[in-house]
């Protein structure tokens, strides 16, 4: 058979690669875009960019512990502007691909620096739960591109002081919608909430540390007798945190730490306001809860 009649589908396919390569490429005019992890940094980086540069999420919808990078998430890296994300710590699947950016086109947040941990595991990475440690990573992200962008550097340093102050009230609202709950046994899946309850003094019972699936049999012992309390898990809702809530004589309800389910155009705020509703589901039916004379909804810019 001739190779001749292969030629159209040779020709076809080259075209098809051509096209595909060139759409990976920035575009002449293009603004090379932020390209950051997961959901609840890009919503602070939001709050810091404006309309100034495209936020592209990295990992929708998938857990940074296993998230594996694609082709074109690859792609997207070696052209961004800035790649921001926690560190290997929590997504040391990207920690290879990291490796091939510069440093300057980079920015791992848990090596920046600065953050509370008041409540919380010192080596729990998800530091986003915390209003005032997310004004400082919005912060850090309004540093490095000031550096990488000199001529928008006030914009990004001016909306970071207006992001910090909103996130400094909404820590106070935040800490006194929780403050009432600081007696009750609060357990949860893993050490990743004291970032969010801890700021206002409610101690949280973890069963297991970020990053691993281990459930001692020595934490059950200790959480055996511990009152009518709440287990606090991660969405999706399980059987599995369902059935140990039962066994502990807890209340179940699981949280939203990633934003999975939160609406698309939504803000930091919405998500902190989302927790704090998903949260009190199970809080505020507790007995001798005492939040209506503690909670604060309205807030002060």
């Amino acid at each position: 058979m001739s190779n001749m009649m292969f030629r159209p589908r040779y020709l076809l396919l080259l075209s098809t690669l051509i096209l595909l390569a060139a759409c990976d490429r920035t575009q002449p005019g293009e603004q090379s875009p932020l390209v950051v992890s997961i959901r609840p940094l890009a919503l602070i980086a939001q709050e810091i960019v404006g309309d100034d540069l495209p936020v592209h999420l990295l990992i929708e919808n998938a857990d940074p512990h296993h998230y594996a990078p694609s082709v074109s998430d690859r792609a997207l890296l070696e052209r961004a502007r800035l790649a921001v994300w926690l560190g290997p710590e929590m997504e040391a699947v990207l920690a290879k691909q990291m490796a091939l950016l510069p440093a300057g086109r980079q920015l791992p947040l848990l090596r920046a620096g600065g953050y509370e941990f008041a409540g919380a595991n010192e080596t729990d990475a998800h530091l986003w739960l915390r209003p005032r440690n997310a004004a400082v990573i919005g912060a850090h992200i309004a540093e490095r591109l000031a550096e990488l962008e000199p001529s928008r550097a006030e914009d990004f340093r001016r909306r970071a002081r207006d992001f910090s102050r909103q996130m400094a009230n909404l820590q106070k609202v935040l800490d006194r919608a929780l403050w009432a709950y600081r007696d009750m046994p609060i357990v949860v899946t893993h050490d990743a909430y004291g970032h969010f309850f801890g700021a206002a003094g409610v101690e949280t019972k973890a069963l297991s540390q970020t990053g691993t699936a281990s459930r001692g049999a020595k934490a059950l012992l200790q959480l055996q007798d511990a009152g009518d309390g709440c287990l606090f898990g991660e969405v999706p809702e399980n059987d599995r945190d369902r059935q140990l809530a039962e066994h502990l004589g807890l209340r179940y309800v699981a949280l939203d730490p990633l934003a999975v389910h939160l609406a698309a155009g939504a803000s930091y705020r919405d998500l902190i306001e989302q927790l704090l509703a998903q949260a009190r589901r199970c809080l505020a039916a507790l007995p001798h809860s005492v939040s209506a004379g503690h909670e604060h909804k309205g807030t002060s810019d």
